[in-house]
């Protein structure tokens, strides 16, 4: 059976730019972005949230973006979402 998550967590383990052995994330449509595993907030703007994981800190850049949830382990991301690094 097709697991479409699957796939995409797939794909992006094979890139270079994330190391999903210590987080999940997933962007839907640039609207959306839903992560598991982070450490704790960098900074926090309508254009910049940034956030720890394991090996780095992760960025999140765009527009309007609001902290929708932010819990021990979960973050979701709000608005539009330009582009999301790994540093």
């Amino acid at each position: 059976m097709f697991n479409f998550l699957g796939e995409i967590k797939d794909n992006i383990k094979n890139s270079k730019n994330f190391d999903l052995d210590s987080f999940n994330i997933i962007n839907v449509s640039g609207r959306l972005l839903y992560v598991e595993g982070h450490l704790g907030l960098v900074s926090l703007s309508k254009e910049l949230i940034s956030f720890k994981v394991k090996n780095g800190v992760i960025m999140v850049e765009g527009s309007d973006m609001i902290l929708a949830e932010l819990s021990e382990n979960t973050i979701k991301i709000c608005g539009s979402i330009k582009k999301v690094e790994q540093i």
